[in-house]
């Protein structure tokens, strides 16, 4: 069976079944110590915006209907698409109790209650408990759904662990290189050698970028996405244009221009020139 059907119809069965009561039955706990720090846990809750890329295989789309430093609301809907599995959720966060709840407040699991509770363990260490409440839930149904929240949890936290560790590894690397002085010219080796090793990757005035080739010429651009700095060197050049792996923003490398209509764009570059005798690469800070 279609899995967005199996989903809609198990939810049917819930919200329509002969139970009049609306008690939120506790369906399950789950648990997880982190290696990251609750500054980076909190920026991922309240991030609504990277949950279809980042977990593409969970969420189909989303469209953030408010959104700030308390959290968001959002229409959303599970993969693969279907009318079936649309909800509006809403995600509160309450850092005095250390912790956010994410509701559905309509749609699929609607009246859903999920807790989140980020307990700090020490320096870069943080343990999580989740608490799933579903309500109007039959007691055969219990079983299911507390599988199923465990299995999709686990998933969307390896996910999330990736991101938030390659964010902190990114602010780490920015405060390291904040007094670092470099040269304004920095050889990079034989042309050849680049293209061999493509994508190519340097660190030039506190800064990375990469080195790819876009219709047979040589481009370098930044490695690190402007809005909260998610590694584009591993990704694909599209005629030009590279995408952020985290929240799909897309920049023309050539130009920096956030060619998906958001305002940011590529930090400049340095210029890059080929050695016509000895076919040294070389970059070089713009005048």
């Amino acid at each position: 069976m279609n899995e967005a059907l199996l989903n809609y119809l198990l939810d049917k069965l819930r919200r329509f079944g002969v139970s009049s009561s609306n008690q939120l039955s506790h369906v399950t706990t789950y648990t997880r110590e982190l290696p990251i720090s609750l500054d980076r846990m909190y920026e991922n809750a309240i991030d609504g915006e990277h949950l279809p890329y980042l977990h593409s295989s969970t969420f189909s789309y989303i469209d953030i209907l408010e959104s700030g430093p308390w959290g968001w609301r959002a229409k959303a809907g599970l993969h693969p698409r279907s009318k079936l599995t649309d909800m509006e959720i809403k995600l509160v966060l309450n850092k005095d109790e250390f912790c956010w709840k994410t509701t559905t407040l309509s749609g699929l699991g609607k009246g859903t209650e999920i807790w989140t509770h980020a307990i700090p363990l020490g320096e870069n260490r943080i343990k999580v408990i989740v608490d799933f409440y579903v309500p109007k839930l039959p007691a055969i149904l219990k079983d299911f759904y507390a599988e199923y929240y465990i299995a999709t949890y686990e998933k969307l936290y390896d996910e999330d662990l990736m991101m938030m560790s390659q964010r902190q590894q990114a602010l780490d690397f920015k405060k390291a290189s904040t007094n670092k002085e470099n040269a304004a010219t920095l050889a990079l080796g034989n042309e050849k050698e680049i293209r061999s090793q493509l994508p190519f990757t340097f660190e030039f005035k506190q800064h990375r970028f990469v080195i790819n080739e876009s219709n047979g010429e040589l481009v370098v651009y930044s490695a690190m996405c402007p809005h909260m700095l998610s590694p584009l060197e591993n990704e694909t050049l599209d005629n030009g244009v590279v995408e952020c792996p985290w929240h799909a923003y897309r920049f023309d490398v050539k130009t920096g221009e956030c060619v998906s209509g958001q305002s940011c764009r590529l930090k400049t570059p340095p210029a890059l020139s080929i050695d016509p005798d000895t076919q040294q690469v070389v970059v070089k800070e713009l005048s």
